[in-house]
C-alpha cells in the first residue's frame, strides 16, 4: 500500500506544526485572526530572526496553515481557518465519513 494524496498532504499539515516555533508561530497568528500580521510584526512578536521565521513560514506554508497577502510593501499572514477546519475534520473522519469512534447509524 503506498501513501495517497491524502495522507501526504496531512504529513505537510503535521510537518507545518511539528517545531516548537511553528506552534508559536500558529498561536500568535491565531491570536490576530482572521486578519494576521505584518511580517515585521510577526518578527518582533516572537523575536524569531528573519531568515529563521522565513524558514518555519516556508514549512508552515507546504503545510497550507498560512494565507499571505500584500498590502501596499508589506506581506500579511494569517492562518488558513477554514483549510485547518477542513483537515481537522479529515483527520477524525473514517471512509464513510464518520467521526472516528462513533457509533454507526
Amino acid at each position: 500500500m503506498k501513501p495517497s494524496k491524502r495522507h501526504e498532504t496531512l504529513a505537510d499539515l503535521f510537518d507545518g506544526l511539528g517545531h516548537k516555533r511553528r506552534q508559536m508561530i500558529c498561536t500568535v497568528l491565531l491570536q490576530h485572526a482572521p486578519q494576521g500580521l505584518p511580517f515585521e510584526r510577526l518578527q518582533a512578536v516572537t523575536g524569531i530572526s528573519a531568515s529563521t521565521l522565513s524558514h518555519h513560514l516556508a514549512k508552515m506554508d507546504r503545510g497550507g496553515l498560512l494565507r499571505r497577502r500584500q498590502k501596499g510593501r508589506f506581506t500579511w499572514l494569517s492562518i488558513d481557518l477554514a483549510r485547518i477546519r477542513r483537515l481537522s475534520s479529515e483527520i477524525g473522519a473514517n471512509k464513510k465519513g464518520r467521526a472516528i469512534g462513533a457509533a454507526p447509524s
